[in-house]
């Protein structure tokens, strides 16, 4: 396996199998005969092999050159990019094989390893679901696709992408896959622990949610994910200096999550660090900039400031991209205060009426949730 970054390896640190082959696949069948192209492939790859990664990068440039629909040369500059933790030039290049010979299995999974690297994960998600389609990759593919979900904050859908792929996989006498089904099952028991403790959070178990994260933690130091929910606590029991030592404790595994720089950005916020707070949640936007929720520190800063017509274009572009209830709850709420302030009483009026309704569905949420966690302690499902 191709040396990968820290965080990469880091993540796949419960042993699946590594992302990378150590040489691209073999020509296909309209230039494998030639032995020029075939020569300069070998040449170019032995150059990326013994770490020569300029020289390797300028051959493959010459063959592009003259060959710029060489499906297997972007591959392998793509791998060489990858080498140099350039995920931005190798997703390009990944791309662009995947898209010259759809029958290159390895590019899609390389496109959404470096897709995800690099921090987008709309196009890693796409890249891998692609990946999972072919067997060899799909153990892989399916693992990462879960990492996805993981760092957009959504366990559950992490949880049924592992649910599915065991249930494909797991009768299968296959013994090449026994291996795969083993790591997918360790993840998945593990991916449950931090389900718990999300749970945990959600009523009001503060204590409990950091004893399952400890124990999470010992089990596996490098857990994405766990760094972030002990800073929620943190920042619910209004610690914020604890909660940001967490976050950036889990930027240290997601050195390109925008979720994280939000979630930094909004620690700061509450802290009344405004102008630390712009910053984070500036470059949270730099990584994502369709990413609604930095919009929204951004608002409320300008809000702090007294920037009224700032703080609603702010408020107004993160609920177009979308927020969740709890922050879209509050941004119609200061919508509606600056809006009022502004004499617009009519868009004013219009801003009350969504708070309240979202206000009414948080309660019966919120209504929800606590009988889910009685039917959980009855069924001893919670310890």
């Amino acid at each position: 396996m191709c040396p990968v970054s820290a965080c990469l390896l880091a993540l796949l640190a419960f042993g699946a199998r590594g992302a990378r082959q150590s040489r691209p696949p073999s020509p296909a069948a309209t230039w494998e005969h030639n032995p020029q192209i075939v020569y300069n492939l070998k040449q170019a790859e032995a150059l990326r092999r013994a770490r020569r990664l300029a020289e390797a990068a300028a051959a493959y440039k010459r063959l592009l050159a003259h060959a710029p629909n060489l499906a297997v040369a972007h591959l392998g500059l793509g791998l060489v990019r990858h080498d140099q933790r350039d995920y931005a030039a190798s997703t390009a290049e990944f791309a662009r094989a995947a898209s010259l010979d759809p029958t290159l299995a390895q590019a899609p999974l390389d496109l959404g390893v470096d897709a995800y690297l690099w921090g987008h994960d709309t196009l890693a998600r796409t890249a891998l679901e692609k990946a999972a389609r072919w067997p060899a990759q799909a153990f892989q593919a399916d693992y990462l696709l879960s990492l996805v979900e993981i760092r957009q904050g959504d366990l559950h859908a992490a949880a049924r992408i592992l649910d599915t792929a065991l249930q494909l996989h797991s009768t299968s006498g296959d013994p090449v896959y026994q291996s795969e089904v083993a790591n997918l099952e360790h993840w998945r028991a593990i991916l449950a622990g931090m389900t718990t403790a999300e749970h945990y959070v959600k009523v009001g178990r503060e204590d409990d949610a950091k004893r399952e994260c400890a124990q999470l933690l010992r089990e596996n130091p490098s857990l994405v994910g766990v760094h972030t929910v002990l800073g929620d606590i943190a920042v619910h029991e209004r610690q914020f200096n604890v909660a940001l030592e967490d976050y950036r404790a889990e930027q240290k595994l997601e050195p390109r999550s925008s979720r994280i720089w939000f979630k930094i950005a909004n620690a700061l916020l509450e802290s009344r660090q405004f102008s630390a707070a712009r910053q984070a949640a500036l470059a949270s936007l730099h990584l994502q900039p369709d990413f609604g929720p930095p919009y929204f520190v951004l608002g409320r800063v300008a809000a702090s400031e007294g920037q009224k017509t700032e703080a609603i274009a702010e408020f107004e572009e993160a609920l177009r991209l979308g927020l969740d209830d709890d922050l879209a709850t509050t941004a119609h709420y200061q919508l509606f205060r600056l809006l009022l302030a502004s004499g617009r009483m009519r868009e004013a009026k219009a801003q009350e009426a969504e708070y309240l309704r979202l206000q009414k569905a948080r309660a019966q949420r919120d209504l929800a949730v606590a009988r889910s966690e009685r039917k959980l302690e009855q069924s001893g499902l919670l310890h």
